[in-house]
């Protein structure tokens, strides 16, 4: 039986919810304690990959743990999710963002205080991105390029437009091979979300000193609007975060891009076979929304 919208939107909504929230806990505790460079980005990004693992598996079985406005318009361009549900899934996804990351402020605003006075940075104002960017995105990374010196324009905004676009291509390219009803390999939800976090992890240890692998637009969007009410608002869609729509964007070429590169390349090699009753894909015809989690215990047989 089809789960209606509303139900899955808010799972869509509490996915988001912790993405912002106990997600970017992990950059917050890495800012306001001083390990946020280079040498502790590869324990940063294995704790973040573990959180999205947490979330698929906790959002997963209701939505699908889309949780991405980007990889939602690829589904939906090549028939894997409805157009009519695709607003829907967004609005909840960025409103999801939006909480999550105000929840993070509460949570860590006294660290953040105690960070900004010992280092006489004024919120708002320039230099204030270092703390802004434990909600939202910035290329080059703001506490990477401080601890290594790197000139002004050593990330331009087409190379963070590109880097965005490449690291969700690859993403989406994952979420489209693991989720084929036509691959041999396609996992069960606990192992799909396995998967895309050590996906994810990944992305962010190589990606975050240029962009900070935002990859979700909501990830970004929902605490950009939120951090822009909390005191950030000159630096969060002015200044540092002028280019904010590059996270927007870039993850949603990448998506399609991505979903293409499967859909017309290598998925298109694959030959049909009888479906695995606990792999991850689902059709539209049976829930109505077919999500990268899928249904892991929706019975199907293959398509012509």
């Amino acid at each position: 039986m089809a789960i209606p919208l509303w139900k899955r939107a808010v799972a869509e909504f509490i996915g988001l919810f912790l993405f912002a929230s106990i997600g970017l806990m992990v950059v917050a505790t890495g800012i306001t304690t001083g390990s946020a460079t280079l040498f502790g980005l590869f324990d940063l990004s294995i704790t973040f990959g573990l959180a999205i693992m947490v979330i698929i598996m906790v959002v997963g079985a209701v939505s699908g743990a889309q949780i991405n406005p980007a990889i939602t318009i690829a589904l939906a361009v090549y028939g894997k999710f409805p157009w009519r549900e695709v607003p829907v899934y967004i609005a909840a996804q960025i409103s999801g963002g939006v909480v999550g990351a105000t929840v993070l402020y509460l949570l860590y605003q006294g660290p953040i205080r105690a960070f900004e006075s010992a280092n006489n940075i004024v919120r708002g104002e320039p230099g204030s991105e270092i703390t802004a960017m434990i909600f939202s995105c910035f290329a080059p990374n703001p506490a990477i390029a401080g601890a290594l010196e790197w000139p002004p324009g050593t990330v331009t905004t087409g190379g963070a437009l590109l880097a965005e676009a490449f690291a969700t291509m690859v993403l989406a390219l994952v979420v489209f091979a693991v989720t084929d009803e036509h691959n041999s390999f396609a996992p069960s939800l606990p192992v799909f979300a396995l998967i895309l976090g050590l996906v994810v992890a990944f992305i962010v240890a190589v990606e975050a000193p240029l962009t900070m692998a935002g990859i979700t637009p909501a990830r970004d969007l929902g605490p950009r609007i939120a951090i822009t009410f909390l005191g950030w608002n000159g630096v969060s869609f002015t200044g540092p975060g002028s280019i904010w729509w590059v996270w927007t964007v870039g993850p949603i070429i990448g998506a399609i891009a991505g979903g293409a590169v499967w859909k017309f390349l290598l998925g298109s090699f694959l030959a049909g076979r009888p479906i695995d009753p606990l792999a991850a894909g689902t059709e539209a015809e049976e829930l109505g929304s077919p999500t990268p989690g899928g249904d892991p215990t929706s019975a199907r047989t293959t398509r012509d």
